[in-house]
C-alpha cells in the first residue's frame, strides 16, 4: 500500500509511477477519437483548492449558457505526491474527474501513465471553436508529448512575490521595492524574523518542498547553469554556477530565516499572518483577494546579479483519458478558453490569457481588482522576464523532481553537504538517460 509517507522519499516516488503504470495500463489511449460522441450533462472537474471558488464561478456562468449542464467543482491535494496518491486511488476505482487540474511539470508523469487524453486533433481541427494556433507556443509546449498535447494552458503565469505589508509595518521593516535584489529579499526576510521574536517568519521559502521548479530554475540560470543542457544532452545543475545557486536557494532553510521544512506544504501561512512574504504565481492572486484580511500587495521577483529570478510557467486543463464525458468536458474547456466566454469572467480575477491577442488586449489590463494595488505594473514587468525550463526527455523529466526533493532533504533534514547531495542527484539522472 503506497502511504503518504513513503510518497515523500525518492523511492517511493519511484515506487509511485510503477503503480500507475501497472495499475492504469489499461485506461484509454490518447487520440481524439470520440468527436462524434453525445456530450454529457453532468460534468466534473477536479481542481487545486486555492482555485476551486474561482472555478465554481465559471461553472455557474457556464451554465447559464449550456443549458441543462451541471458542473461539479471538487477540491485536489496541493502536494503533488497527495494528489499523485489521489489519482492513483480514483483510477482504480474508475472515478476520476473528467477535467483534470494540470501543470507544467507534472504533466509528463501523468502522460506516461495514461491519465490523459490527446486533445492535438480536436485543437488543430478547431473543434468547438477552439483552435491550438491561437495560444502563445511557449505556453501551449509545456503539454506537448512528443505528437500529442495534453493539456490547454490557463494562464500564462510569472512569479511574483506576495508582501505582507502590514506585517512590515507592525515590525519597522521598510516594505521592500520593485527594484530589489534577492540579497534584499533575503535581508527583509531575516528583519522580520528576529524583529518578531520568531513568531513570524519573513518568508515561506520559497523551494518549498523542492517540486516548484520555477522557483528555482530561473536562479540555475542566473548563475550560469541549468536543470538540463540540451547542447550536451546532460543534466548540469551541480556545476559550479549550480551549487553556488543551491546555497542561494536553500538559505532560507539553512539560515532559518524562513519557514522550515516541516511546513513546506502548508499553504495557509500568508494568509495566517505566519509569513511576511510569500513566493507564488499570478495564478494564486485571487484566492489571496478572500483570504488576506491585513494590507498586502505583490512585487515583482527580485534580480540576481543584474538577471531575472522570475519563473515562467502555467496550470492547465486536461481531460481524463478514463472520461465517459470527454465531449462534454471539451464543450466547457472551449467556452472557458474563449474570449467571450470563460475568460471573459476570469480576466478580472487575474487570469493572464496565454494567447497572443489576450496579452495585448485582455481585460485584465483595465478590469483588474484594485487589491493588490501593483497587480498590472507587476505582471507588465514579469511576463517579459519569465523564465521558461528547457524541455527534459520525456523518459527522465517524471524522475527530476523527486531526484532534487532527495537532494535537497539530504541537505536541510541530515546535515550533508550542498555539494554532495546534489551531485549524486546529477549522476543519478544522468546515469538514466540514453
Amino acid at each position: 500500500m503506497v502511504t503518504k509517507k513513503r510518497l515523500f522519499g525518492r523511492i517511493a516516488a519511484l515506487s509511485v509511477a510503477t503503480v500507475l503504470a501497472a495499475s492504469l495500463a489499461a485506461c484509454s489511449s490518447s487520440g481524439g477519437s470520440n468527436t462524434d460522441a453525445k456530450a454529457g450533462k453532468n460534468i466534473l472537474i477536479g481542481m487545486n483548492s486555492g482555485l476551486v471558488p474561482q472555478f465554481e464561478r465559471y461553472a455557474k456562468e457556464f451554465e447559464k449558457t449550456h443549458k441543462g449542464f451541471t458542473v461539479t467543482v471538487k477540491a485536489v491535494p496541493d502536494a503533488q505526491p497527495d494528489y499523485i496518491q489521489q489519482l492513483v486511488t480514483q483510477g482504480l476505482s474508475k472515478s476520476l474527474p473528467d477535467i483534470i487540474f494540470n501543470y507544467d511539470s507534472l504533466n509528463q508523469t501523468l502522460n506516461s501513465n495514461h491519465l490523459l487524453y490527446d486533445i492535438k486533433p480536436w485543437l488543430d481541427s478547431g473543434h468547438d471553436g477552439l483552435k491550438g494556433s491561437g495560444f502563445i507556443p511557449a505556453f501551449l509546449d509545456q503539454y506537448k508529448v512528443g505528437k500529442t498535447i495534453t493539456g490547454i494552458p490557463v494562464s500564462a503565469d510569472t512569479g511574483i512575490v506576495t508582501i505582507h505589508t502590514a506585517l512590515f509595518e507592525k515590525y519597522g521593516v521598510p516594505v521592500p521595492t520593485k527594484d530589489w535584489t534577492l540579497d534584499d529579499m533575503y535581508a527583509s526576510a531575516k528583519a522580520i524574523t528576529e524583529k518578531s521574536g520568531g513568531k513570524v517568519f519573513g518568508i515561506k521559502t520559497p523551494v518549498g518542498d523542492g517540486s516548484p521548479v520555477f522557483t528555482f530554475y530561473p536562479v540555475l540560470k542566473a548563475l550560469g547553469s541549468n536543470l538540463y543542457d540540451p547542447a550536451t544532452k546532460k543534466f548540469t545543475f551541480a556545476n559550479e554556477g549550480g551549487i553556488e545557486a543551491w546555497t542561494k536557494i536553500l538559505a532560507p532553510y539553512t539560515d532559518k530565516f524562513g519557514s522550515p521544512y516541516s511546513l513546506a506544504t502548508n499553504n495557509t501561512l500568508l494568509e495566517s499572518g505566519q509569513v511576511a512574504m510569500g513566493v507564488g504565481s499570478t495564478a494564486g492572486v485571487a484566492g489571496l483577494r478572500e483570504k488576506i484580511k491585513d494590507a498586502w500587495d505583490i512585487l515583482p521577483m527580485p534580480k540576481l546579479n543584474g538577471k531575472s529570478t522570475t519563473g515562467g510557467g502555467s496550470y492547465s486543463l486536461s481531460i481524463s483519458a478514463k472520461s465517459d464525458n470527454k465531449e462534454g468536458a471539451y464543450q466547457f474547456m472551449a467556452w472557458f478558453f474563449s474570449t467571450k466566454g470563460g475568460m471573459t469572467t476570469a480576466q478580472p480575477d487575474g487570469v493572464i490569457p496565454a494567447t497572443t491577442d489576450g496579452i495585448a488586449n485582455g481585460k485584465w489590463l483595465t478590469e483588474a481588482a484594485p487589491v493588490p494595488a501593483s497587480f498590472v505594473a507587476t505582471i507588465k514587468a514579469s511576463v517579459p522576464n519569465a523564465i521558461l525550463p528547457n524541455a527534459i526527455p520525456d523518459a527522465v523529466q517524471p524522475k527530476v523532481v523527486p531526484a532534487l526533493q532527495t537532494a535537497m532533504q539530504q541537505v536541510v533534514l541530515k546535515g550533508m553537504s550542498i555539494k554532495e547531495a546534489y551531485t549524486a542527484a546529477q549522476d543519478e539522472l544522468n546515469g538514466l538517460l540514453k
